[in-house]
């Protein structure tokens, strides 16, 4: 009796601590990260505040914080521009040097975990960050603790727009760009502790094609695919509530 009485402890442990499933975490630092402009300026509260708002209203606690990198940029929480040296025009490898060194600065060395949210470039900026950092590469920080990251509309393999750039940073998102190429040596990367991803990417989006947005190697279940969001508009990832949703699962179930 006593033997059964222990091993059924030990279940309703493993159970509450998320070894036999996930876990829920909305209290950790959220990183907001906008994507590539032809003016040299995003507002970050237009592209992020609704997303946002609609999380709090799912319970996440975490500070968001909308990182921007152009001069141009207004509504933003903080410039990467104070975490590394780069211009307008400069290929979003470059970005991601600073951004790594923002998050390791800021938070890894402090002993704080993020998540990072990526609209389109902005998701080859955290993939960026996250690899460079975790192998050394030239001009990246010190490994970075990224526990969780979403991309919406990324182009991992390349933007179907780019291909007709001919220099300037639009031309570093060209299908079979240096910069393309160098990211996609690993279709995975790991922060400090792990990463989980989650790619979002839908057949209606004309700049991120579907199978470009998706070009990871995660698990199936975090492969996400929509019939019907557009890459800009009122209607763009950002301000759907179904993608919102399911990218607040990505930020929050943690598979181990």
């Amino acid at each position: 009796m006593v033997k059964r009485t222990m091993a059924l402890a030990v279940v309703v442990a493993l159970i509450v601590i998320g070894v036999t499933g996930c876990r829920e975490t909305k209290d950790k630092v959220v990183l907001y990260v906008h994507g590539w402009s032809a003016t040299g300026g995003t507002n970050c509260a237009g592209a992020f505040d609704s997303m946002i708002g609609a999380l709090g209203d799912q319970d996440f606690t975490g500070q968001a914080v909308k990182v921007g990198f152009y001069t141009g940029d207004t509504g933003c929480d903080m410039t990467l521009r104070d975490w590394g040296s780069f211009e307008n025009s400069s290929s979003w490898k470059e970005i991601a040097k600073a951004l790594s060194h923002y998050v390791w600065d800021t938070y890894t060395s402090q002993g704080v975990t993020v998540d990072v949210v990526g609209y389109s470039m902005g998701g080859l900026i955290a993939r960026g960050a996250v690899y460079g950092s975790s192998i050394g590469a030239s001009g990246f920080a010190a490994p970075i603790d990224v526990e969780d990251a979403v991309t919406l509309g990324a182009p991992h393999d390349g933007a179907s727009v780019a291909a007709f750039c001919l220099w300037g940073q639009c031309a570093t998102m060209k299908p079979g760009a240096s910069d393309i190429n160098w990211v996609n040596q690993d279709g995975n990367p790991q922060g400090v502790e792990g990463t989980e991803w989650t790619v979002i990417g839908s057949e209606a989006d004309d700049v991120s094609l579907v199978d470009s947005a998706l070009h990871m190697d995660v698990p199936a279940e975090r492969k996400v695919r929509y019939s019907d969001v557009p890459h800009t508009g009122g209607d763009n990832y950002m301000h759907r509530e179904d993608v919102v949703t399911r990218a607040g699962e990505g930020l929050h179930l943690v598979d181990r």
